[in-house]
């Protein structure tokens, strides 16, 4: 886990991942699947939502939007292009993966002197 960074996720979003991840499609053996079941497991912090609502693009990224929004996160950091149109939800930047990864993960650069 990174510092100061917490991947939260409600009981929806949770049984959303095991869903895509048992896909057949996947074709991931029980080990793995168990193996990567348990990590996100451990690396998550639950949140409960109350209620999720309606998004017309696409009803299965609410839960998402919801959650974000209703643990007021920084940032929900996502590849799925449905949300392409929003960018900002409240105090929440919708990112990809490449731009959390930028925004967080790396180091700052320096501003080069002369």
């Amino acid at each position: 886990q990174t510092p100061g960074v917490e991947w939260v996720v409600s009981d929806a979003i949770l049984n959303e991942y095991r869903s895509v991840l048992a896909r057949p499609k996947f074709a991931l053996p029980a080990p793995v699947l168990t193996r990567w079941l348990s990590l996100i497991d451990r690396a998550t912090t639950r949140f409960e939502v109350d209620r999720v609502p309606d998004f017309p693009p696409d009803a299965g990224d609410a839960q998402f939007l919801t959650c974000a929004f209703a643990a007021e996160a920084e940032f929900l950091v996502t590849g799925d292009r449905g949300f392409e149109h929003a960018r900002k939800l409240g105090v929440t930047a919708i990112v990809s993966v490449s731009q959390f990864k930028r925004f967080v993960c790396d180091p700052p650069t320096s501003a080069r002197g002369g």
